[in-house]
């Protein structure tokens, strides 16, 4: 009996031992890689921060009282549609806050409207290149550069802090080598590189009820309508909006063939297409306008 009690004590004693050297790495181990992550926030977070703060505020005053038309002589050149830039297109309605703005962008998807009205080239793709696709990826949807940032956030900040187990730390621990070997790459590319931000603000319409079907009023319901969109670009060095105008897009689809398509998810995205690509056009159309008359209704 008192060699078992022995044996006994000397386990618990073991796993003890083993519960404090396991806390002690776990501490360690966050310690480290919350230090890493310092690191790459003194660097790469000092230009991004500043960026989103600018292009937040951006959007959350485009959403107030529309100032009128106006065409800054830069954009006139058009010199923008050749170049890499940020594009992010939501609900005026969503656009209240900063935080607003952040949910819309983790969502937003490019579509026809970037394709008919900028031409930003894909020189991979020119020199032949076999990945480098067949059209070009600029403008960035802003969502990308949330994501590419997103071990800087204060959430997955709190997250490896509050990690209470070594297998739970090195998912975090992944996730930060994936972020360093593709993610901040990216990032720093989007900072160096965009030259503008391309904003566009759909006005909830009367029109719009029809088609969300009783439910919320969404982007992709409000894309099928014609409706009001402000358009808003931004320098992103410095802020300066370049361009403001509000248009409302429509398109005709036509369909050929002998099998028209009858399913209604195809049909609406190609209305979508064609009403985003109309408003692209008008875009186009208001800055070769431009260039003889200054379009120019308030400031």
């Amino acid at each position: 009996m008192q060699a078992g009690l022995v044996a006994s004590g000397a386990v618990v004693v073991a796993l003890v031992a083993h519960g404090v050297v396991t806390r002690q790495d776990l501490t360690a181990g966050k310690r480290e890689l919350l230090a890493k992550e310092s690191a790459v926030r003194v660097t790469l977070g000092v230009e991004w921060f500043a960026l989103r703060e600018r292009i937040e505020r951006e959007a959350v005053q485009a959403a107030g009282a529309y100032a009128g038309d106006h065409v800054e002589p830069e954009a006139r050149m058009g010199a923008f549609r050749t170049q890499p830039g940020l594009y992010l297109r939501m609900r005026l309605a969503d656009a209240r806050s900063p935080e607003g703005v952040a949910r819309a962008a983790a969502t937003g998807q490019k579509d026809a409207v970037v394709a008919c009205l900028l031409r930003e080239p894909n020189e991979r793709g020119a020199r032949g290149e076999l990945d480098g696709g067949a059209f070009a990826e600029q403008p960035w949807n802003l969502g990308q550069a949330y994501w590419a940032t997103r071990i800087l956030s204060p959430e997955w900040v709190s997250a490896v802090e509050q990690a209470d187990d070594p297998m739970r730390l090195r998912v975090f621990a992944a996730q930060y080598d994936e972020a360093i070997r593709n993610e901040v790459p990216l990032a720093v590319e989007i900072i160096k590189r965009a030259k503008f931000f391309l904003l566009l603000l759909d006005e909830d319409d009367q029109g719009t009820a029809g088609v969300a079907e009783g439910g919320p009023i969404t982007e992709q319901a409000l894309q099928l309508v014609p409706h009001p969109t402000r358009v808003h670009l931004f320098e992103t060095a410095g802020g300066k909006e370049l361009l403001r105008l509000r248009r409302s897009g429509q398109g005709r689809v036509v369909q050929v063939g002998e099998r028209p398509t009858t399913d209604s998810e195809t049909r609406d995205a190609m209305q979508r297409q064609a009403n985003n690509c109309a408003l692209g056009a008008q875009v186009g159309d208001a800055l070769r306008e431009a260039t003889e008359t200054p379009v120019s209704t308030g400031r």
